[in-house]
């Protein structure tokens, strides 16, 4: 199966414990890869984003793509980065 980028953004996202986590707000790529490297779960399009709330985003509100373990009409995660702390 495959999804279009596109079709990411807005899509509901889940722990595997059936916790609520929020929506896709933006993807981050990985141009010379090619691939996928977090989805956030805010967008960056917003100009009230200034260069620390982007890297709180970064750091604190986004998945990194190696924890997500399903993408269907939700996506699935291991944990919700709101509530797990940063080690």
């Amino acid at each position: 199966m495959s999804k279009r980028l596109s079709e990411l953004y807005g899509m509901d996202i889940f722990t595997e414990k059936a916790e609520y986590v929020g929506q896709v707000g933006d993807v981050i790529l990985n141009l010379d890869k090619g691939e996928v490297m977090q989805l956030s779960l805010k967008p960056f399009r917003s100009s009230a984003l200034a260069g620390a709330d982007i890297r709180k985003v970064l750091q604190e509100e986004s998945i990194p793509f190696d924890e997500i373990t399903r993408i269907g009409d939700i996506i699935f995660c291991r944990k919700n980065p709101r509530t797990e702390k940063k080690k």
